[in-house]
């Protein structure tokens, strides 16, 4: 397979997925404090997504390829599936421990997953990436965030 029909595969991949996406958050619905709801942060990156995809196609079909593939490693495959799985075990935890904790331990195992080295750094970094999405999406843009099951079952007592 050469090059210029994997750029234009990839491509119609990614606009279908692109589509699929708006569709999707479409389904959102409600406005939140300021004057977008929650559909729009999705539907934008699907929007850039189409675009980028139609350039590829464009540039497959002209030609403007690179000129060879890249091999791809072993390792990198089980870095990917690794972070993948990891994605998927945070977005469960958010909901029974609630976004920040879940959100500083991701951050933590996923470092220590990819090799970062230096239990202070991953700590320190964890703490501080979490503080500051929290902070940024809580406070400042007043988006409600998953306070988790545990939270929820304590504010009872």
């Amino acid at each position: 397979m050469n090059n210029k029909s994997v750029d234009i595969g990839v491509g119609v991949f990614l606009c279908i997925f692109s589509v699929a996406v708006y569709l999707y958050a479409g389904q959102y619905s409600g406005r939140g404090v300021n004057s977008y709801g929650p559909d729009f942060f999705p539907k934008a990156l699907s929007v850039m997504m189409f675009i980028s995809a139609t350039i590829l196609i464009i540039r497959g079909l002209a030609g403007i390829s690179l000129t060879t593939l890249e091999s791809t490693d072993r390792q990198g495959f089980i870095r990917a599936g690794g972070t993948l799985a990891l994605g998927v075990i945070y977005i469960g935890l958010m909901k029974l421990i609630g976004f920040y904790i879940a959100t500083a331990l991701f951050l933590y195992v996923l470092m220590a997953f990819l090799g970062q080295k230096g239990q202070l750094t991953r700590i320190l970094v964890s703490g501080i990436v979490a503080s500051l999405i929290f902070g940024i999406f809580h406070l400042f843009l007043k988006i409600p965030l998953p306070e988790g099951f545990i939270y929820n079952s304590l504010k009872s007592f």
